[in-house]
């Protein structure tokens, strides 16, 4: 797997007839965290990755949205040893930066791939369909029923 700037996936992707650009988001999308510039920011990940999937019909490039859930991170570790009252419940089922590599890489081999193009994914859902868990046989749950779930774009086209 080759990772590359957006312009230069671009190229080389549609001009090689396959390729995968994947977009990381939140839930922050559809809820309301951590203020409005992040919420912002995560819907229009989201609506890049919709549009990039019109754009990219038929090359056989797929570009997705993936919804992570909290992560263990070098940051979250040393914000929960500081505040373990306030994370540690929250913390307890966070995914990590590995498990999220293995949702890309699984989706980046399937050759199913095309038909979520354009979609945003919740990563702890589409780990499921590819048997995909965290160390030791965890799986991280969706807080989809919780903190809301991605918006489906209207199929109208306007170029």
């Amino acid at each position: 797997m080759t990772i590359l700037s957006p312009p230069s996936a671009r190229r080389v992707a549609v001009a090689a007839g396959q390729g995968l650009i994947v977009f990381t988001s939140s839930f922050g999308s559809v809820c309301y965290m951590h203020g409005p510039a992040y919420g912002a920011q995560k819907a229009g990940v989201d609506k890049f990755a919709a549009d990039m999937g019109v754009d990219f019909r038929d090359t056989g490039v797929t570009a997705v949205s993936l919804w992570m859930g909290p992560l263990r991170t070098e940051w979250s570790e040393r914000t929960l040893t500081e505040h373990p009252e306030q994370y540690a419940a929250f913390m307890h089922d966070a995914e990590t930066p590995e498990f999220n590599g293995r949702v890309i890489a699984a989706i980046h081999d399937d050759a199913g791939r095309a038909a979520l193009n354009g979609q945003t994914l919740i990563a702890a859902e589409i780990a499921g369909r590819y048997g995909i868990t965290e160390a030791g046989g965890r799986r991280p749950p969706s807080y989809r029923d919780r903190l809301g779930e991605p918006r489906i774009p209207h199929p109208a086209i306007v170029v």
